[in-house]
């Protein structure tokens, strides 16, 4: 089963870094850390570096993890100019057997700091299908500051850090620490920590852009302080490929008002990877008489990719209104295909070829006409979207 997964960081601006969102799909076997015990021999290798070089975590995670599926999301932030570095995706997307990947756990670095990181302790919090393989989503999950912990590597003694006085992990000192995972304490100066000191987080500005000082980021003395009650990192989204909750509903193009598609997201059939999608297009015979024609048929999304479908259309004849013998009266004829696929919630584009030559062939796009299903749009909002917005800001 393909999910996605989309990660909306809610930070406010001038706040901290957490470039890679590692995903770790399992049956309970990844185990992030346990409060008041050395992390895990993995995760105390591949933490410091923030999982880099990424070929060689990768590697690694499937050397100690045969079993299990990774998702990794590249999570940049803009730099003093405003500009993002590469081609952020901000998105995971990842097939996954019900079997073996049933638990999802999540890990990411938190910087400028000497060694927080975020993760669900529970290997079994985050229950993605049940027992029998149904997938229990759409699933958002929301993590806060309050999560952060300290990895036990370094004395959090603020003295030389990543994206505050050097740009590598390799290059920031460390000065051992007792070795075991607890609650972080708070950066020096925060809201939990406010006798910590030296200060030089909150409130600092980095200074590793020699070349170009605008490229140095500012962090904010109250934005960039996790501690902080309700302060929230980022929402997690794990959904289907498609889901029925943001895609199904009405479609149609403002050019051609009059008709239309309604289009519905359905479970693949048992054993198959791919969403169905059922279609109805409602349109008009070709003559200029005005003749209503009512189109139906049903596919996967298994073309271009996984964003379209091809889809066989059927038209009906010789039903009778209300009529309980209409299973035996409806004659069902093929029409032709019909290729309908997706950019993105809202919008779309349908290309047609009908069988008969009387028919035109040709294409269009398609903009959504009803809302998302109330509660179920979320994976369409945008990153803003999902800030929290506490009383004193």
């Amino acid at each position: 089963m393909e999910i996605l997964a989309v990660w909306h960081d809610t930070m406010p601006d001038n706040s901290l870094n957490n470039d890679r969102i590692v995903l770790a799909f399992h049956n309970g076997e990844f185990d992030a850390f346990d409060r008041g015990q050395p992390l895990p021999p993995f995760l105390r290798n591949w933490i410091p570096s923030d999982f880099l070089p990424a070929d060689a975590f990768i590697e690694n995670f499937f050397q100690n993890y045969p079993d299990a599926e990774l998702g990794l999301i590249w999570n940049p932030k803009p730099n003093g100019l405003g500009h993002i570095i590469g081609t952020p995706p901000w998105k995971a997307l990842v097939t996954l057997d019900p079997e073996k990947h049933r638990f999802l756990s999540y890990v990411f670095r938190l910087y400028p700091a000497n060694d927080a990181f975020v993760a669900n302790e529970d290997p079994f919090e985050i229950e993605l299908f049940d027992s029998e393989g149904k997938f229990k989503g759409p699933l958002y999950i929301d993590v806060f500051g309050n999560q952060t912990v300290d990895a036990g590597l370094c004395r959090n003694d603020e003295a030389v850090l990543t994206r505050l006085d050097v740009g590598l992990w390799d290059e920031q000192t460390c000065d051992p620490e007792n070795g075991v995972v607890m609650p972080h304490p708070g950066l020096n100066g925060s809201w939990r920590n406010p006798d910590g000191s030296p200060q030089r987080v909150l409130g600092g500005t980095g200074h590793f852009h020699h070349d170009n000082p605008a490229l140095n980021p500012h962090y904010d003395a109250q934005r960039a302080d996790f501690s902080r009650p309700g302060y929230k990192i980022g929402r997690l989204l794990i959904t289907r490929r498609w889901s029925s909750g943001y895609t199904s509903g009405s479609y149609y193009s403002p050019e051609r008002a009059g008709e239309g598609f309604n289009i519905e997201l359905v479970e693949p059939e048992p054993g198959q990877p791919h969403t169905r999608i059922l279609v109805y297009w409602y349109t008009f015979k070709p003559d200029g008489s005005g003749e209503q024609v009512w189109l139906a048929g049903m596919g996967e999304m298994d073309a271009d990719g996984g964003i379209a479908s091809d889809v066989e259309m059927y038209v009906t004849t010789g039903g009778e209104f209300a009529s309980t013998g209409n299973p035996d009266l409806v004659d069902r004829q093929r029409w032709g295909t019909i290729r309908i696929g997706f950019g993105d919630c809202g919008h779309g584009r349908v290309f047609y070829q009908p069988d008969d030559p009387d028919w035109p062939s040709g294409d269009y796009f398609i903009n959504r006409l009803s809302p998302q299903i109330e509660g179920l749009g979320w994976p369409c909002a945008l990153p803003d979207e999902a800030r929290l917005i506490l009383p004193e800001d």
